[in-house]
């Protein structure tokens, strides 16, 4: 779900398609992965409505408002290599606690002048301990815990 500023007809029919993936979500008791860029409230509230166990918020870079929604509903944030310079996606992981978040690298997107891979884990890996003052070893452990209790693995 992205925002459609100037298209009703789009935001209509993404809203559409979003809820029926929240649909299928809550009837087979499957995790959403969402992305939400400039939607983030619409999106919260409709993952919320569908009442979806559990979520995880893409690169959560929106309001602190959302992101207490997030979290006081016991849904996740996703930490990307963008927390090593965005100013909004790092203020969303240092207000979330290390037991919300998940880390991913959202190949095969750019981050500034290089192409990301999945080895770009580590640069979210350590931009989060940085972020968190906490050691490599303590993010990687409890991202993960937080990952195999997500998808039930």
């Amino acid at each position: 779900l992205k925002e459609a500023r100037r298209n009703e007809e789009v935001r209509r029919r993404q809203e559409n398609v979003f809820c029926r993936f929240l649909e299928l979500a809550k009837n087979h008791s499957k995790p959403v992965l969402i992305h939400s860029r400039g939607a983030w409230e619409r999106a919260y509230e409709l993952v919320k409505g569908y009442d979806v166990e559990k979520a995880v918020f893409h690169w959560f870079s929106g309001p602190e408002s959302v992101l207490k929604d997030i979290l006081d509903s016991g849904y996740y944030i996703s930490a990307t290599p963008a927390a090593e310079y965005s100013k909004a996606h790092r203020e969303a992981v240092m207000k979330t606690p290390l037991e919300r978040i998940v880390l991913e690298t959202d190949c095969p997107v750019r981050y500034k002048d290089e192409e990301s891979e999945p080895i770009f884990v580590l640069k979210t890996l350590r931009a989060v301990a940085e972020i968190k003052e906490v050691e490599d070893v303590e993010v990687a452990k409890q991202t993960t815990k937080n990952a195999l209790h997500i998808f039930e693995l």
